[in-house]
């Protein structure tokens, strides 16, 4: 660009950090300061969040406390929220808890959920039922937050708080959001929920998932029941994430784009763990490169690897 201003800073700083590339962030942020370009309200916004997904604690308190003392910038709710996520995400729950106690703005459901999302991520249910309540003090139609905390019931096998929470949607007429992972190809569209089986290229799919499978080490049997194929065998399989729909979007693109491009799956939800860790094993096995957008950030699986180097 021949005129760069504030703007065009602010946007670069904020891409590679939704990308989970933070210290790049950070030195665009360095660069931008050497160019004579100020800092305003929304660049703190960007390399918070930066710090947040790369899991820089300190060098994000030394950016808020920047903000005041060098920029005379209060922090806004945004700023906040940021810094939440990275206290939450680094395990420093209790002073997450009292970051929260002492901000001078009122708590909005937006960082009740940050602090959810923290007790979610360090299996603390007293925190997060703590957060859960707040949430739905403020939006009692807040479904992401009945879901958080049925699926934390559920892995602490508390099945009767699972049901009761269950009830508790139903009386609000309140929905579980359908996962989904999309992906284009030749200007068209394409959408996986998990088990899917709808798509015309089903077949192949799945044939190419049992492969992956096998070569990164989960010996599954993806394919539906047949002959060989017993139906209890099939139904303690359905809720693998075997079948997941980011993985049947990944296997789609790897069968129908060119070997050597990188495959581009977007999801409306977060990645689970299971599979982040098959898309880091296949893109090794496969020598791909695989960018997954799920409603956090971009992951870049390379070789093995991610770019937000297993935190988010």
């Amino acid at each position: 660009m021949v005129l760069k201003d504030i703007i065009s800073w602010n946007t670069i700083i904020m891409a590679y950090a939704i990308h989970g590339f933070g210290r790049i962030s950070i030195d665009l942020f360095c660069e931008m300061r050497g160019n004579g370009f100020q800092p305003n309200s929304s660049t703190f916004v960007s390399i918070l969040l930066a710090c947040s997904v790369a899991g820089l604690v300190n060098e994000g308190w030394e950016y808020y406390n920047s903000m005041k003392k060098d920029y005379g910038i209060n922090p806004g709710i945004e700023h906040y929220g940021c810094m939440l996520d990275l206290l939450g995400r680094s395990g420093n729950l209790d002073l997450a808890k009292h970051f929260i106690e002492e901000m001078p703005l009122v708590p909005t459901a937006r960082i009740w959920g940050s602090l959810l999302a923290a007790g979610r991520n360090n299996r603390n249910i007293e925190l997060a039922e703590l957060a859960a309540k707040q949430i739905l003090a403020l939006e009692h139609n807040n479904t992401g937050c009945y879901v958080l905390l049925a699926n934390m019931y559920a892995e602490a096998g508390e099945w009767e708080d699972v049901e009761r929470i269950k009830c508790l949607m139903k009386k609000e007429g309140l929905e579980k959001t359908i996962g989904c992972s999309m992906v284009e190809i030749n200007s068209k569209t394409y959408r996986f929920i998990n088990q899917d089986r709808s798509h015309v290229e089903t077949n192949m799919i799945y044939d190419v998932l049992d492969i992956i499978l096998r070569k990164i080490g989960e010996d599954v049997y993806v394919h539906s029941v047949t002959k060989f194929r017993p139906l209890e065998m099939a139904k303690r399989r359905a809720n693998s994430p075997a079948c997941h729909s980011v993985r049947l979007a990944i296997c789609f693109s790897l069968i129908s784009t060119t070997i050597g491009n990188p495959v581009l799956v977007k999801k409306n939800t977060r990645i689970c763990e299971d599979c982040h860790t098959a898309a880091k094993k296949i893109s090794e096995t496969t020598r791909r490169e695989i960018i997954v957008g799920d409603s956090k950030v971009f992951h870049h699986f390379r070789d093995g690897r991610c770019s937000c180097g297993d935190y988010w």
